[in-house]
């Protein structure tokens, strides 16, 4: 009787290791995909605003980082003077990831645009989106002025992070890592969790502030500067700043600030109404397919469960 039992076990695993291979197989073909590498950084400006929120009834954490120092600059054989933003999103803790195509969609919608003196690249890595942007040259101005007197005020962009930021069905606005060189008698504005305020480095200064949440910082929204102080003689040789106010950002197109075209009449009303309809059908499609493939799962467990009994029993 032994041998009879372990011999029905063995086919037994081996149907349900069958089953368990075709469950694997049909929902690999439907779930999305999840690929490291590049993501293309369209050049053309979107059309219209983003539809919100995005990402509805998910969690979106976002966190950013800028300096105004030196990078390497890709393209570049060795670091330039820069002003630098990294921005990050990622989804954990709830079972999901963002899918390539998912971060593709970000910077399609957020970072269009290309310029003089600006180079952009964007990545997808595990379960974040990255974006990275370098300005060079005059473009810095947007991050920083400079007064004949020597003063100087930096600032990141934060009103247009803090759009991206509700434009999410619910976010998560984390923290903000803000780094100036060639800075000397620096202060820090808006209430920072932590300062780190005039670091001799060689030849020059560098100060950081940092906004985190998590240590009861709120993140600033405004784009008020940040953080000044006197400028050194490095900012403006070895970085070859200049005199000069803040100019305004421009890339990335704010998709914001677009304007919709007017509608020409009922046919382009209808034209729209149908493409919304197509979407919301090919929506609804994906998800009846995820139910049925689900359905045929579970089916094809019962099935070979109740298999498996009535062999067991003829045994018997």
């Amino acid at each position: 009787m032994m041998a009879t039992v372990t011999g029905m076990g063995r086919r037994a695993a081996r149907w349900m290791a069958g089953l368990a291979a075709v469950a694997c197989c049909v929902a690999g073909a439907v779930l999305p995909a999840h690929a490291d590498g590049p993501v293309p950084v369209p050049s053309t400006p979107p059309t219209a605003a983003p539809t919100t929120p995005l990402f509805p009834g998910r969690t979106i954490h976002m966190t950013a980082n800028f300096r105004l120092s030196e990078d390497a600059v890709p393209g570049q054989q060795r670091s330039q003077p820069t002003a630098y933003l990294r921005l990050v999103f990622s989804e954990w803790g709830n079972g999901r990831d963002l899918t390539e195509q998912e971060c593709q969609d970000l910077v399609s919608t957020f970072w269009s645009g290309t310029g003089p003196d600006y180079q952009v690249e964007a990545t997808t890595e595990s379960n974040r989106c990255e974006i990275r942007a370098f300005y060079l040259g005059e473009t810095r101005h947007a991050f920083y002025s400079l007064d004949e007197s020597g003063h100087m005020q930096v600032r990141p962009p934060m009103a247009y992070l803090n759009q991206i930021a509700t434009s999410f069905d619910n976010v998560s606005f984390e923290r903000l890592d803000f780094d100036v060189k060639g800075l000397n008698n620096a202060h820090c504005n808006a209430n920072p969790s932590k300062e780190d305020l005039d670091l001799l480095l060689n030849i020059t200064h560098k100060s950081t502030c940092v906004w985190d949440v998590d240590d009861g910082a709120t993140i600033p929204t405004t784009d008020d500067p940040l953080m000044e102080g006197d400028v050194e003689d490095y900012f403006t040789t070895y970085l070859a700043g200049t005199v000069g106010p803040f100019t305004e950002l421009n890339p990335p197109v704010n998709p914001f600030t677009i304007t919709p075209a007017p509608t020409t009449g009922p046919a382009a009303g209808a034209s729209a109404a149908a493409s919304g309809d197509q979407s919301e059908t090919s929506e609804h499609s994906s998800t009846g397919l995820l139910i049925g493939i689900g359905a045929a799962i579970a089916a094809l467990v019962l099935v070979g469960t109740g298999a498996l009994v009535i062999a067991l029993r003829r045994r018997h």
